[in-house]
């Protein structure tokens, strides 16, 4: 006997003769279920691009007080900034303390004419006026640039490295 009525068929199992719809629902949630994350992940983005990246650091260029409290021949480390200020008869400038092999912190060596810094984690020795004397260190230290602001306070920058060396005179 047909049926003539136009009724679907569903996919039958073969095994039990059950309908196999759960599997379909299942894709068809799955489906649903990830171009839902998609949408959401989108969105989540869209936002994030919205809202600036930035890496909030200190300020690279800092004041360092009078010129009056570097007094001729003092070596004076600048606390919390990696950096010394020398004043000799001729100027002043600021010269970093970070060995330029892999960035430790130098000791200034005060009791010596020869060696000005050295490196306690590899070993290097630099000049007083930073150039490479011994051990792994690649280049010279950096000088930086070193201004008198309208109130009589030095500043340094550390952003700008001083190229040629000069000292500000005072």
């Amino acid at each position: 006997m047909q049926n003539s009525s136009n009724a679907t068929t569903l996919p039958m199992d073969a095994a039990d003769g059950m309908v196999n719809e759960d599997r379909r629902g299942f894709v068809k949630k799955l489906g649903v279920t990830a171009l839902a994350l998609g949408v959401v992940g989108a969105v989540v983005e869209c936002g994030r691009f919205l809202k600036p990246n930035v890496l909030y650091e200190p300020s690279r260029v800092f004041k360092v007080g009078e010129v009056n409290q570097f007094p001729f021949g003092s070596r004076t480390v600048i606390e919390g900034k990696a950096v010394e200020i020398v004043r000799e008869k001729d100027g002043v400038y600021a010269i970093s303390l970070v060995c330029t092999h892999l960035g430790c912190l130098l000791k200034p060596v005060l009791n010596d004419q020869e060696i000005g810094y050295s490196c306690p984690c590899h070993g290097s020795n630099f000049s007083p006026k930073g150039d490479v004397l011994g051990g792994p260190a690649p280049r010279a230290l950096p000088w930086y640039d070193v201004y008198m602001d309208n109130t009589g306070n030095l500043v340094v920058d550390a952003s700008k490295e001083n190229q040629k060396r000069t000292k500000l005179v005072v």
